[in-house]
């Protein structure tokens, strides 16, 4: 059965009868059908750049046709001459495990730790690290989740990333990006239990690994940050060094 986590946009599911017919072909069989068999799936014509470039096949999550087939656990392998394509059967996984991921994090929270206990070199200072930095906690009511992340002041993140469907319920200025990760940290801390594993096409840009169920509601996000004595006392907490204009 074709995986249909996730909603699919406008152009996948002009592809989504490939995807079905796909799901229903058994997974010791490779299914092999030429371009006019496939557009009759589709019910529409192929574009020409699948008819001239093997790169259209490619299985990038990203691409609504390699969805298509990737969520049948399948791969593409086109012959262009012949006008066929041999669709294999091969289990696409992506994302981290939450043992993955929190092991990822407790590295980001030593070397925060280290840059702000010692800031001498002020490392990423030309990318804004130690510019002020916004931590904030966004509602998705429809997908019943939180979201906790960290934005340079300034930028349009927050705005992007709740668009219509989400809702900015706290925020706080810290003074640069690495005390920024470590509030940020101990939030997560606070609800893995609740954590949601993000759907495995997830395109990685929307701070998907950051997000869980709603039903755990955290503490303000200042309470988190007076809760953080010992990394309060680092000499780099409350220090920005700004870029130099050009």
């Amino acid at each position: 059965m074709t995986d249909t986590s996730g909603a699919l946009t406008r152009q996948e599911q002009r592809y989504s009868p490939l995807s079905d017919y796909l799901s229903g072909v058994s997974p010791d069989q490779c299914a092999v059908m030429s371009f006019a068999e496939i557009e009759e799936v589709i019910g529409c014509p192929l574009p020409t750049h699948a008819l001239e470039n093997v790169d259209w096949w490619r299985p990038i999550p990203k691409t609504p046709q390699g969805r298509a087939w990737l969520r049948a656990d399948r791969r593409a392998d086109v012959g262009l001459p012949a006008e066929t394509v041999t669709f294999v059967f091969e289990v696409f996984k992506r994302g981290q495990t939450l043992d993955e991921l929190k092991l990822m994090r407790d590295s980001w929270l030593g070397f925060a730790r280290r840059e702000l206990a010692a800031p001498g070199s002020f490392l990423n200072a030309e990318r804004g690290w130690w510019e002020p930095h916004l931590v904030y906690l966004i509602h998705f009511a429809a997908e019943a989740t939180f979201k906790v992340g960290l934005t340079r002041i300034g930028s349009t993140r927050v705005h992007r990333l709740a668009g219509r469907r989400g809702h900015l319920v706290d925020s706080m200025e810290v003074a640069n990006r690495w005390a920024a990760l470590v509030v940020e940290h101990h939030v997560l801390e606070l609800v893995w239990d609740a954590w949601k594993r993000p759907d495995r096409f997830a395109t990685g840009d929307q701070g998907e690994t950051e997000r869980w169920s709603d039903w755990l509601v955290p503490p303000p996000l200042s309470v988190v940050r007076d809760s953080l004595i010992e990394d309060q006392k680092s000499l780099g907490w409350e220090m920005s060094v700004f870029r130099k204009e050009s």
